[in-house]
């Protein structure tokens, strides 16, 4: 089978090319991390660990995957997608927590209602934590799981 060109159905162009957005978009979100220096404690290393699944789900697709290798990729997106979702709640608590802190917020924060602090914290007018950079995160595991949908490897 090695050496056989690729398939030019358009399922498995599309299949390719949602496999290669998904590698565009780890590189992408592994620079982020390392511009943020995302690391130093063991929640912070998370998203470190789900790059490395997406990565390996993506390779498992590139190569000629088996029933049972697209069925752990989705696995490995929906572990993701759900580790992103935590990473969300944690930034917008991050941010929450930050609000007293806040140079601009110092005055005002103990007056906020609870809903003007977490919409605050939500939207990152608080704190320092970006609340929708883990859902990009998640973003790229959807990605990842929409290319396993009616693979032909799931079919054999």
């Amino acid at each position: 089978m090695r050496g056989e060109a690729a398939a030019t159905d358009d399922a498995s162009v599309l299949r390719r090319s949602l496999i290669g957005l998904v590698v565009i978009a780890l590189a992408g979100l592994t620079a982020e991390l390392l511009v943020e220096r995302h690391w130093g404690t063991a929640i912070r290393l998370v998203p470190w660990f789900a790059l490395v699944a997406l990565a390996y789900g993506a390779l498992l697709l590139m190569r000629r995957p088996t029933a049972a290798a697209v069925r752990r990729v989705r696995i490995l997106a929906v572990a993701v997608m759900i580790a992103a979702a935590a990473g969300v709640a944690l930034h917008i608590n991050e941010n929450y927590v930050a609000g007293p802190l806040d140079q601009r917020y110092e005055r005002i924060w103990a007056s906020m209602s609870e809903v003007e602090r977490w919409s605050s914290a939500f939207s990152k007018a608080v704190g320092p934590a970006p609340t929708f950079a883990p859902a990009a995160l998640a973003l790229v595991a959807l990605v990842l799981l929409v290319a396993t949908q009616r693979h032909p490897a799931l079919r054999a």
